[in-house]
């Protein structure tokens, strides 16, 4: 039995377009539909997540009157607190492994916030847009595309108040071992793309669970803060030896951190094993996430 119907295309259209003349609602079976045509509108459609992200945006820090501050400030104070806590009543640091303990936490917890508000955000945005989805046919797709392009945007302002930390740092203690600028920084856009397709595969894969199971995106909540700890953010990847070291890339934003970590600490280029990683992670949570909500997306209107 039909649950209700979307908006007809012209008459011309072709059959192997994504819309189909009427859309019924209706629970489906876990399948694939054609992957061609459903590509193709996603990739024609892809103005409208842009646009949408920038809806959101605009929204979230509408009633804030530090607005996009909290952007900078929140991991900016978590990181202090957490400098206090690894370094300092810990002890045995000088100054200037200090300095260096401060920005490897804080451009880890940059990272670390941008695939979290990836994952959490996508999370939420099949059962956010109830009405996008039972008034209009596209591609479901593009609403956790939409979260991860908001939250790169979110993501953007960080890095010059890293980089203003590690000017301000060399500054007071010129024998830090921070890097100001080196060749190997050509590899953070590669990292960060990749660290996005890999938050966006598991936004779709956590999307998915919260239409069955509403609690999930609460859940999700917990399990982050835990992932955090279980990350190389509040410690460096170089601590792990031998067998621990799977620790790291069993962890799907271990790699991506640890390339984070060489990068913007070292100085250095990513090691071969860790790109490896941030490949083969962002190859499988695309897979994966993609196939488990494209094969029951049609079931999501029925759902919500």
């Amino acid at each position: 039995m039909s649950v209700t119907s979307e908006g007809s295309v012209p008459s011309g259209s072709r059959r192997d377009q994504f819309q189909p003349m009427i859309q019924v609602f209706e629970p489906h079976r876990a399948s694939l539909p054609p992957l061609g045509p459903y590509i193709r509108e996603f990739w024609r459609r892809r103005a409208f997540a842009i646009e949408l992200s920038r809806f959101a945006d605009k929204a979230e820090y509408l009633d804030s009157k530090l607005g996009k501050v909290w952007l900078v400030l929140n991991p900016l104070l978590l990181a202090v607190v957490y400098y206090l806590l690894v370094s300092v009543i810990r002890g045995g640091h000088t100054k200037t492994n200090g300095l260096t303990t401060l920005c490897h936490i804080l451009i880890g917890l940059f990272t670390f916030y941008f695939a979290q508000n990836c994952i959490n955000s996508g999370a939420l945005s099949i059962t956010a847009g109830g009405r996008l989805i039972l008034n209009q046919a596209f591609p479901r797709a593009l609403l956790p595309f939409s979260s991860t392009i908001s939250s790169f945007y979110q993501f953007l302002p960080t890095i010059p108040v890293y980089i203003f930390v590690v000017v301000v740092g060399k500054f007071f203690y010129p024998t830090t071992k921070v890097p100001s600028v080196t060749w190997s920084f050509l590899w953070a856009p590669i990292v960060i793309i990749l660290l996005a397709v890999t938050g966006y595969g598991l936004s779709l894969l956590f999307a998915t669970m919260n239409v069955y199971f509403r609690d999930t995106n609460k859940l999700l909540t917990y399990f982050t803060r835990i992932w955090l700890y279980a990350s190389p953010v509040l410690w460096l990847p170089e601590t792990l030896h031998g067998a621990s070291k799977a620790i790291l890339y069993i962890n799907p934003l271990g790699p991506a951190l640890a390339c984070t970590s060489r990068i913007w600490i070292e100085g250095k280029s990513p090691t071969t094993l860790n790109l490896i990683g941030l490949v083969g992670w962002a190859v499988i949570a695309l897979v994966a996430g993609g196939y488990f909500f494209i094969s029951r997306e049609r079931d999501f209107a029925v759902r919500i």
